[in-house]
């Protein structure tokens, strides 16, 4: 004769769902996080491949942010922020830098982009400790200077001016 012991299906998933339901977010944020690094990361690729177009004078780019108010600035800023659409990067995000500290043709000029990147469930948030799950990521791309900024159409015919 069998004896029905009830109440045990009940036990079993009490016991199992925090497992299924960290796995479950766990698999959700993860995807996330590898979805900001690309985005971030194709961000800092977009900003240097103007910024190889438009170099910026050092005197423009110096400090902990950029000067927006330059022309070249503005843009590789702008090409920055262009396709991050679910992170809002502002210009606090952005480093521009020249690793060769000379501004002429062929050199190298490098677009950093760093940005924490916030959970989007609250269960992970309580796993990870000291962080609340936030995730820093950081992108640096570089590229050589192909144009000084020059443009017939601008007022002397330089779009960057020092």
């Amino acid at each position: 004769m069998r004896r029905r012991s009830q109440g045990q299906s009940l036990v079993e998933m009490a016991l199992l769902l925090p497992l299924l339901l960290l796995l479950f977010f766990g698999i959700i944020d993860l995807g996330y996080y590898i979805y900001g690094y690309a985005t971030i990361y194709q961000s800092a690729r977009n900003g240097s491949e103007v910024a190889a177009q438009l170099p910026p004078f050092s005197t423009r780019i110096g400090g902990a942010i950029p000067d927006t108010t330059d022309h070249c600035v503005n843009t590789i800023i702008e090409a920055v922020k262009e396709d991050t659409v679910l992170f809002s990067l502002d210009a606090s995000n952005v480093v521009i830098s020249y690793p060769s500290n000379q501004r002429l043709l062929g050199e190298p000029i490098e677009v950093s982009v760093n940005y924490d990147i916030e959970p989007l469930t609250p269960l992970w948030s309580f796993v990870t400790f000291g962080s609340d799950g936030t995730m820093s990521v950081s992108a640096t791309s570089r590229r050589s200077i192909e144009a000084l900024g020059n443009n017939p159409a601008a007022r002397n015919f330089i779009v960057c001016e020092p």
